[in-house]
């Protein structure tokens, strides 16, 4: 009380108070490291620790996701057998995913390959482009784009409203970014350029996510998000067994 008093009238007299008299934001515990929470719980349950933890291999798993991609276009300098439109949708669908995460303050572990694919869509996509001869100055211009709609998300302050429409336009986007692959490859009866093992850890991270979101943040969008992820990758997977 004492203290509550201080301060009023400090700021009242526009004194500035030292440090450890200013109140501390308080995190909340979903937002927490792993190691932090489970020191607040002494111990904490043992599902929500295995969710976090397989979170963080998730995140961790990410970084190599579309290597065989980037592998194959880098041995076979054409990106004949992959659809710009998937990665260029991807991009922009992890983006938004991320955003949304970050700005309604989740924990890291839940979002952190969201970040990791956004970075390695923009790759493919630009390496995509520059294969199939698109002019630099519509790449710039993209590249420009994406990067200032980015800074306004990340910097802004988006109002909740504004913050479910983000992750609506993720999991719209990520829906439909894998439809172009599947066209391609249905057209052309051959499984293309995208990669099996993609397509195979891409339904395995799904799912994990769904677990996760079921256990940590209850994200009805979120879940949605990762139930149609889970079922589009598992298709691809399939259409590509199917063909090869």
């Amino acid at each position: 009380m004492i203290k509550r008093i201080a301060l009023l009238a400090a700021a009242a007299c526009g004194i500035s108070m030292p440090r450890n008299m200013l109140p501390r934001r308080v995190k909340r515990e979903e937002t927490l490291p792993l190691h932090r929470a489970v020191a607040i719980r002494g111990g904490g349950d043992a599902q929500d620790v295995a969710a976090r933890a397989l979170g963080y291999c998730i995140g961790a798993g990410s970084t190599i996701l579309f290597a065989p991609i980037v592998y194959t276009l880098a041995t076979q300098k054409s990106a004949d057998g992959l659809s710009l439109s998937t990665f260029t949708l991807s991009l922009c669908g992890y983006s938004c995913s991320a955003a949304y995460n970050f700005k309604k303050g989740h924990a890291i572990s839940t979002y952190v390959e969201s970040v990791l694919l956004a970075v390695q869509c923009a790759v493919i996509s630009f390496v995509c482009a520059v294969l199939k001869g698109i002019a630099v100055e519509r790449v710039l211009l993209g590249s420009i784009a994406y990067v200032g709609a980015a800074l306004l998300l990340l910097l802004g302050s988006p109002p909740p409203r504004l913050l479910a429409v983000l992750q609506v336009w993720a999991t719209s986007l990520l829906l439909v970014s894998l439809i172009p692959q599947l066209y391609l490859n249905y057209s052309r009866k051959e499984p293309g350029q995208y990669s099996p093992v993609t397509a195979g850890l891409s339904v395995l991270g799904n799912s994990i996510r769904i677990f996760t979101t079921l256990t940590l943040t209850k994200d009805p969008l979120l879940l949605l998000g990762f139930a149609l992820g889970f079922s589009l990758n598992a298709t691809l997977l399939g259409q590509i067994m199917f063909y090869t």
